[in-house]
C-alpha cells in the first residue's frame, strides 16, 4: 500500500479540479454553441431565445437531480 504526503494529495486534488473545470467548460461551451446556432437558424425572437434558455436550465437542473423523464 502506498501512502501520499499532504502535498502530494493536494497536488492530485488540484489536478482533478483542473480536469473537472476543463471538462465542464467543454460541455457548457458546446451546449451554448448549439443553442446559439438553433436560435440563429430559427430566427428566434429575444423572448423565444430566453424561453429556450430557460428550458435548457430546467433540463440541466433535472439531470443534476437525477430526474428521468421519458
Amino acid at each position: 500500500m502506498s501512502t501520499f504526503t499532504v502535498a502530494q494529495f493536494e497536488e492530485a486534488l488540484s489536478m482533478a479540479r483542473y480536469g473537472l473545470k476543463i471538462g465542464l467548460c467543454d460541455v457548457f461551451t458546446s451546449k451554448l454553441e448549439r443553442l446559439a446556432a438553433h436560435i440563429r437558424t430559427n430566427d428566434m425572437t429575444p423572448t423565444e431565445a430566453a424561453e429556450l434558455l430557460d428550458q435548457e436550465v430546467e433540463k440541466m437542473r433535472s439531470e443534476m437531480r437525477g430526474d428521468h423523464h421519458g
